[in-house]
């Protein structure tokens, strides 16, 4: 008798322990699946083989960005063009419009504007309006437009990476302007559209708006190119977003201009009207002498 109630005992605590084992397992095992599952849900990930590498992109769920309480600084698969007027920017429009092809990716051209300023309600409904479009169209995308800087992180949309292209402010054509209006030429400087949508980014020479213009220029324009200096622009172009511009240089030396812009257009000035301009873009000369040795020194980071 004593040894069946032993044997019994025995039987049982064998019984417990395997009992609990293999629901440790299953726990274990069905936490390792709902992990997954949830990692497939939100995860979305492209894979694209090319010779022996494999890439794999993997974009940030909703649920991860709501943690992280931020977007990703810009995005580099979408470039957006800012057109200052009278500065080449249709220049650097046609070159984009002859590598889309090339390079599968698409160019869109926005709607004209008055290059006005936008109150916050037209801003936040063109970030959206361009938003809408990334949504529906395939990726990588390239915008171009003559609006002023739109901040589409104060919206909680993710940016594009800007890029623009800048004169020597230094010209006569804006000798001409000025003599024809007697007066600035607003619609011709580079600071209004880098500055952004605050009133004050229309005063001439305003210190804030120049600062204000420099700051949103290292924080959301990874190339600004100078058209007098298109050659180097062409390569730290195609340095900063091969994707985009490989090949831009070939294209550039088949279209560019049969004569050639001088690097500096001062030397074509009169002394007293040299004198006006200088007084008249005080800010204008600063933030473009200050982008020049932004390029340069990209070429010479390129170089080395």
């Amino acid at each position: 008798m004593r040894i069946n109630r032993t044997f019994l005992s025995s039987v049982v605590v064998c019984s417990t322990i395997l009992f609990v084992v293999l629901r440790s397992k299953s726990t274990v095992e069905f936490a390792d699946k709902s992990r997954n599952d949830i990692e497939k849900r939100y995860a979305t990930e492209q894979q694209i083989s090319n010779g022996q590498q494999t890439y794999r992109y993997v974009t940030p769920s909703l649920a991860e960005l709501g943690a992280r309480r931020s977007l990703p600084k810009m995005n580099k698969h979408i470039l957006m063009l800012t057109r200052i007027p009278n500065a080449g920017g249709e220049l650097l429009v046609l070159i984009l419009q002859r590598l889309q092809g090339y390079n599968a990716f698409k160019h869109i051209r926005l709607p004209p504007g008055d290059h006005g300023l936008l109150s916050s309600l037209q801003e936040e409904l063109l970030v959206e309006e361009i938003t809408n479009i990334i949504r529906q169209e395939a990726i990588p995308l390239t915008f171009d437009g003559d609006v002023r800087f739109l901040n589409f992180s104060k919206f909680g949309r993710q940016p594009p990476s800007f890029i623009s292209l800048v004169r020597n402010p230094l010209h006569v054509q804006n000798v001409q302007r000025y003599h024809e209006k007697l007066k600035t030429d607003v619609e011709g400087r580079a600071i209004p559209t880098f500055c952004g949508q605050d009133p004050r980014c229309t005063e001439i020479n305003n210190k804030w708006a120049l600062q204000r213009a420099k700051a949103n220029i290292v924080e959301e324009y990874p190339v600004v190119g100078i058209l007098d200096c298109m050659e180097q622009s062409m390569n730290v172009l195609e340095h900063k977003f091969p994707y985009f511009f490989r090949g831009a240089r070939d294209i550039y030396k088949k279209i560019r201009p049969k004569k050639e812009y001088v690097s500096d257009m001062s030397l074509a000035l009169e002394p007293h009207d040299k004198d006006i301009l200088l007084k008249l873009f005080e800010d204008e000369v600063e933030l473009y002498y200050w982008l020049k040795s932004r390029l340069f020194n990209e070429t010479v980071n390129n170089l080395t």
